[in-house]
């Protein structure tokens, strides 16, 4: 019998001891809708905490969602992995566990972040380390695949430790195959941006993964969702929903953070997916010459040549790409667009 799939799926609006949010429950909201229709999660295991499933608090300290809800949570992935080992399934708690968060959040270190809860103040940094998270269960085997993604941002706050996960760590299994993807609104000490998306506020993060989930990082050959893709997709894409103003801020993260990512489908190409058309492509070479190559997925090479003409005339799906010449590198999307009477435009790119 498969192991089932679970979800974590976290938006926090209501911090009555900071300050207010207004897209992060919508956010998590829409996480949410599709991980347990698209991503094919039983709603019986996953895991939504918003604040609008809470009576709001007359104290700060008690206002929720809490990290003891989440702990719960976690508590539950582990008595169901003892569980599975019992029945003779191996002691792993599902297949792949999917973890959302978004709401405010911060950094102790470079390398470090973590989401504040509905109770947390200046004073008091309630918080759950997501990543820690995400690499015990990793580490330990308790699921084949783990995604985490997080909206939040990092602001630098130096004089906290993040608590670390209360399970204690072990070994995964030998021969077990593991894979993760992790991807983070903002970069250290940069702060996330929510605005208006359509009649909802939402993550600009958040909006930019769900287009991508919803078929726009699909790999352009194979129909999935694939690790790579997504990553190409949100580094390349969050920043378009942002103003010039945005733009030019220097605290605002414009590319999330996507940790290096294990090759892997997230989400398989759909029933009856046929191979893409390809679009007219030209990429304008400035010291012709040397080999020049493109990348997609998995940062496979789709097309080279040994010897760069001035201009490189070539055809690609739609999807997004890395061409690579002479140490440099430019990130470019074929669209697919068409001219005013029905014609491919050609994609101009110049490296």
């Amino acid at each position: 019998m498969p192991l089932a799939d679970r979800a974590l799926v976290v938006g926090i609006d209501r911090y009555p001891a900071i300050s207010a949010l207004f897209g992060a429950e919508n956010d998590a909201k829409a996480f949410h809708t599709w991980v347990t229709s698209s991503g094919q999660v039983d709603g019986r295991n996953t895991l939504l905490l918003t604040s609008s499933a809470f009576t709001a608090a007359t104290n700060a300290d008690e206002e929720r969602p809490a990290k003891e809800l989440i702990e719960r949570f976690f508590t539950d992935i582990d008595n169901a992995a003892e569980a599975n080992n019992q029945a003779g399934l191996g002691h792993q708690a599902g297949r792949r566990l999917w973890m959302f968060f978004s709401g405010h959040g911060f950094s102790p270190s470079l390398d470090k972040s973590a989401v504040l809860m509905a109770n947390a103040s200046l004073k008091r940094v309630h918080s759950v380390a997501s990543m820690l998270w995400a690499n015990r269960f990793y580490e330990g085997g308790w699921f084949d695949e783990v995604i985490l993604f997080q909206d939040a941002c990092r602001t630098r706050i130096d004089d906290v430790e993040l608590a670390p996960p209360f399970l204690r760590i072990k070994q995964a299994s030998l021969g077990q195959i593991r894979r993760r993807f992790y991807a983070f609104s903002a970069k250290d000490r940069l702060i996330s941006k929510e605005k208006m998306f359509e009649n909802d506020m939402r993550g600009v993060f958040s909006a930019t993964l769900m287009q991508g989930l919803k078929g726009d990082a699909r790999d352009p050959k194979t129909g999935a969702i694939t690790t790579a893709q997504l990553k190409l997709f949100l580094q390349d894409n969050m920043k378009k929903s942002l103003s010039p103003a945005e733009l030019d801020d220097d605290e605002i993260a414009k590319i999330p953070e996507v940790y290096d990512p294990d090759p892997f489908d997230i989400l398989a190409a759909p029933a009856g997916w046929n191979a893409a058309p390809t679009f007219p492509l030209a990429i304008a070479v400035g010291n012709p010459g040397g080999r020049i190559w493109i990348e997609g997925a998995a940062f496979a090479t789709v097309a080279s040549v040994n010897e760069a003409p001035p201009v490189w005339s070539l055809t690609l799906p739609r999807g997004f790409y890395r061409v690579r010449y002479g140490g440099a590198e430019v990130t470019f999307e074929v669209t697919g667009a068409l001219k005013a009477d029905g014609s491919p435009a050609i994609e101009d790119v110049s490296i």
